[in-house]
């Protein structure tokens, strides 16, 4: 599980550097893509091929599961890390997350997330208000079933 969250800085090559107690997790691969949210997702292959499966698990030749596809599979690359850990971004991706200098590498379970890090830290009243609303209705509905 990758947890937490850490400060780093992009360096002018747009390099940021894996968290070292994760390095290991990531070293027959990497995977960079563009995140739902506006952040960069670095999967390791095990995590980019459970996502995967979610998405190829949407009707094909319907529009939403090509568009899915396209927009997934379009988004995803394979990351050069260097022997110090650091993974290079990729510029379209660096300007969809709307990365600067400062950023935070954040663990969410299965994958990281790259963000610049004044947008993550602004966005943190909303998520914690709607991780209290989702386990609320998550509550509810184990209720409802259990009845």
């Amino acid at each position: 599980m990758f947890t937490g969250k850490f400060d780093y800085q992009m360096d002018d090559r747009k390099r940021v550097p894996i968290p070292p107690m994760f390095r290991k997790q990531f070293e027959s691969a990497v995977y960079q893509a563009m995140g739902t949210a506006p952040c960069i997702v670095l999967y390791t292959e095990e995590a980019l091929l459970k996502t995967a499966e979610i998405i190829e698990a949407i009707p094909a030749e319907t529009e939403a599961g090509d568009n899915a596809r396209r927009d997934f599979y379009s988004n995803v690359h394979p990351a050069l890390k260097d022997g110090q850990g650091r993974v290079t971004l990729r510029d379209d991706l660096i300007e969809y997350a709307g990365l600067g200098r400062d950023v935070l590498v954040v663990g969410i379970g299965t994958k990281l997330e790259i963000w610049d890090r004044a947008a993550f830290l602004a966005r943190g009243p909303e998520q914690r208000e709607q991780r209290i609303e989702a386990t609320a209705e998550l509550a509810k509905h184990r209720q409802k079933v259990e009845a």
